[in-house]
């Protein structure tokens, strides 16, 4: 069994890495952008989601206080995360973006070590001096590059903020007492209070372009909401369960990998050596960090969420 929740946890970081390549690809000619993507994403998932909750029974009831819970959570921690992850595709390299992104642990450990007053034990400092010794590189890298501009600077701090509102999603999740909850039924939720905010923001903003999406664009959207949203998100909660998400965690660093694999096949995106030594020194950050068996706060589970 535990061989079984190894494969599936794998498997879903494939798929999470292959599915947010395919996201960029609807961008430009394709007529998307990051706010259409983020609102596709949530959308045409839920007819799958509520499938798969009809199938396993489970019952959708929530409280006044839980219902409050869910929106705060969507919109600061999901469609917050997402847009911004979206939108730091359009300025930097798939592989790049969500390797920074992957920090998100790190971002954790650090709230609640300044929210909550935990101890900032060495291991813990340690992963987060590797951690940002490769958002570093890869600052370094964007600054000495001829290609340099402001554009490649802000899809890096897109990318980063990424991650810290992400580790927000991680917290306020746990401390709010959601986590308990059935996680398809959060997913559920959150995915409703993100479509109708992300609907909310484009309209206001002018950056819905659903009815200027070409056929092809559809098509990539459909299979990112899926591959993200339902595939992805099914492997890594059947694999927690048999291997728990101190391991998925650790597995799941598979996913900047594979992001960074086909950024390169279907994007013809660069892979340089400061990129892939940036790679290696964030992943083994948050692998420093999962293996601290003495954390007491937040595993740092995969995005199984988003």
């Amino acid at each position: 069994m535990k061989l079984k929740g190894i494969i599936l946890t794998m498997l879903s970081a494939i798929a999470f890495g292959f599915g947010f390549t395919l996201g960029p690809m609807t961008y430009g000619s394709g007529g998307s952008n990051p706010a259409t993507l983020t609102f596709l994403r949530n959308i045409l998932s839920l007819p799958f989601l509520l499938g798969l909750i009809y199938l396993n029974k489970i019952d959708l009831r929530v409280s006044k206080q839980q219902l409050k819970s869910l929106i705060i959570l969507a919109v600061l921690g999901n469609t917050t995360t997402t847009l911004l992850l979206n939108t730091s595709f359009a300025y930097i390299d798939v592989g790049v973006a969500t390797s920074i992104q992957f920090t998100y642990p790190i971002f954790v450990t650090l709230g609640c070590v300044l929210l909550f007053h935990e101890k900032l034990t060495r291991q813990k400092f340690l992963s987060l001096f590797i951690c940002m010794s490769g958002i570093a590189l890869f600052f370094t890298e964007a600054y000495k590059s001829s290609s340099f501009d402001s554009d490649s600077i802000l899809g890096l701090f897109l990318a980063l903020a990424t991650g810290i509102f992400y580790s927000f999603y991680m917290i306020y999740m746990d401390k709010t007492g959601l986590k308990s909850e059935a996680p398809l039924k959060v997913t559920f939720y959150i995915a409703i209070v993100s479509s109708v905010s992300t609907f909310l923001y484009g309209l206001f903003t002018n950056q819905l372009l659903i009815f200027s999406l070409t056929a092809k664009s559809w098509m990539i959207s459909f299979i990112f909401a899926v591959l993200c949203n339902i595939i992805a998100l099914t492997l890594i909660q059947v694999g927690i369960k048999h291997i728990g998400p101190s391991t998925a965690a650790v597995i799941s660093t598979f996913e900047p990998i594979t992001s960074v694999i086909f950024g390169v096949i279907l994007l013809n995106e660069k892979v340089t050596l400061i990129k892939i030594i940036a790679c290696i020194l964030i992943i083994a950050g948050v692998l420093v960090l999962s293996y601290n068996k003495k954390i007491k706060h937040i595993d740092p589970v995969p995005e199984n969420e988003l």
